[in-house]
């Protein structure tokens, strides 16, 4: 939440040195860890707009794309991608999916195992 609070004194401050920028549509976006950093800076945004008697910082929508947010959720969606994309064979995302709990604790040896078979054996040189 730091980090948001400084964000929005860095643009409240901006935007009174650039006061042509003000009301004008206002987007912020991010990926990855950006899924925790854009949507508390908009929350910031939103309610300091809402006391403010004249509100400047006209957020319009904050897209975040492949947001890291929760790691169990995001073990399994990565699973499932490498799984829909053809990436790993359907015995090995069986495999993951029954050796492997995803709920952020450590992984089981068989887990770890399933999971380092997907990436040396199945993935080919995708990079």
């Amino acid at each position: 939440m730091q980090a948001a609070r400084d964000a929005l004194i860095f643009l409240l401050r901006w935007f009174e040195r650039f006061p042509r920028y003000r009301q004008r549509d206002f987007y912020i976006a991010g990926e990855s860890y950006a899924g925790h950093y854009v949507p508390q800076l908009a929350k910031k945004i939103h309610d300091n707009n809402k006391v403010s008697s004249n509100p400047f910082i006209n957020l319009k929508g904050f897209p975040v794309g492949n947001a890291v947010i929760d790691n169990q959720y995001d073990s399994i969606g990565t699973v499932t991608y490498w799984w829909s994309h053809a990436i790993i064979s359907d015995a090995t995302y069986q495999s993951i999916h029954s050796l492997c709990n995803f709920t952020g604790t450590s992984n089981t040896p068989a887990c770890d195992h399933a999971i380092n078979y997907a990436m040396n054996h199945e993935f080919g040189n995708i990079d």
